[in-house]
C-alpha cells in the first residue's frame, strides 16, 4: 500500500506510528477529515486535563471553574476564554479560533460551546467547525 506523507502529516505522532500504512487518500476533503477527526481527539485530551498533571508541560490543560461564586454568564465567558487560549497554545494545527456559547438545551448542568477554526493542512488553510459539550465535567466532541 501506498503512504500518503501529506495525509499523515495531519495527524499526531502516536497516531502515525500506530497506523503507519494508510491507503493513499483521495483529495483534500478525505485529507481535512482525517486531521480535524484528530484535532477531536487531541481536544477531548487536551481539555480534560488539567493544569499541573503533566511534567514535561505544567501548564497543558484547564482549570476546574467549580466556583460557586462565578456569575453562569461570567462562568460562559471565562470558560469560552480559557478554551479559546488552552487550543491556541497547545493545539499548533489549528489557527484564529473563535469560541462561542451555544444554548444549553434547558439543561443548566451543560455547557455547549462551538470552536470555529483554520485548519493548517500543509500549504492550505481549511475552515473548521467543532461542537464542545461539557458535561459532568468533562469534554466531549459532537460531532
Amino acid at each position: 500500500m501506498a503512504i500518503n506523507h501529506g495525509s499523515l502529516l495531519g495527524s499526531r505522532l502516536f497516531e502515525r506510528l500506530a497506523m503507519p500504512e494508510q491507503p493513499l487518500a483521495h483529495g483534500e476533503d478525505e485529507r481535512l477529515a482525517e486531521t480535524v477527526e484528530s484535532i477531536k481527539r487531541h481536544l477531548v485530551e487536551l481539555l480534560n486535563s488539567h493544569p499541573g498533571n503533566s511534567a514535561c508541560e505544567p501548564e497543558l490543560g484547564l482549570l476546574d471553574f467549580n466556583d460557586a461564586t462565578i456569575g453562569v454568564l461570567d462562568l460562559e465567558l471565562n470558560i469560552q476564554r480559557a478554551i479559546r487560549q488552552c487550543i491556541e497554545r497547545f493545539e499548533p494545527r489549528v489557527q484564529h479560533v473563535e469560541v462561542e456559547s451555544l444554548p444549553n438545551n434547558g439543561d443548566p448542568l451543560q455547557l455547549h460551546f462551538q470552536v470555529h477554526a483554520t485548519v493548517a493542512l500543509g500549504r492550505d488553510n481549511a475552515h473548521a467547525t467543532i461542537d464542545l459539550l461539557l458535561n459532568n465535567k468533562r469534554y466531549q466532541c459532537l460531532n
